[in-house]
């Protein structure tokens, strides 16, 4: 990703989220845990962003407590809110609350709404060997660039009933998030033309 600088030159950007929890656990309808020290940088994976795995988790509570102790709550943050910035608690229907809402961003950027102008919180802002690396406050405004720097490839997995519908393609033309799901397409498409070469020779036959 690239972005212009006040006095025009281009300089390479990275953006990351702060990363590495440890104790997470339940209590009761509330999710806890600690940010390790000193905190970590996560600037994503080859294979598939958080944004994806997100918008497609599970809302059990122990799915809830799966994806935290991965990938950290979703905002703030820490050194950003409360007495000890390194501890943190949320509550199990305030992920799920948020999983919707972003699940709203996806479709709204799928519509070719970027919603560039949304407020994202800075953590830090340095350069590193020419690269300009922006520290996101939150994995939820990382999770919200991942989608608008990829918004041209942003997708809804064409096949029904899909359990992860929400993907982000590797190229334009594809319509199914697994091969699995485009197998399935290509086996229903199958059999609906050997139906309709069936129709056809029996109208013949009569």
């Amino acid at each position: 990703m690239q972005s212009t600088l006040p006095d025009y030159r281009f300089s390479k950007l990275r953006f990351y989220t702060p990363t590495g929890v440890t104790g997470v656990r339940l209590e009761g309808q509330n999710i806890v845990g600690t940010w390790r020290q000193p905190v970590g940088r996560y600037y994503g994976e080859r294979d598939k962003t958080v944004a994806e795995r997100f918008a497609n988790w599970g809302w059990e509570p122990e799915r809830i407590a799966e994806f935290t102790k991965k990938y950290g709550p979703l905002g703030p943050g820490p050194y950003q809110s409360g007495d000890n910035p390194f501890e943190f608690h949320f509550p199990l229907d305030s992920w799920t609350q948020n999983q919707w809402e972003f699940r709203k961003v996806w479709a709204s950027i799928r519509r070719g709404a970027t919603r560039r102008t949304q407020l994202l919180e800075i953590g830090a802002v340095e350069i590193r060997n020419g690269w300009l690396h922006f520290g996101c406050g939150s994995l939820w405004d990382f999770m919200t660039l991942e989608l608008l720097v990829k918004s041209e490839k942003v997708r809804f997995c064409k096949r029904s009933g899909c359990e992860h519908p929400y993907f982000i393609a590797q190229h334009g033309k594809e319509r199914y998030c697994s091969t699995d799901c485009a197998n399935w397409a290509q086996s229903k498409w199958k059999k609906q033309w050997h139906e309709t070469q069936r129709q056809q020779r029996l109208k013949k036959g009569r």
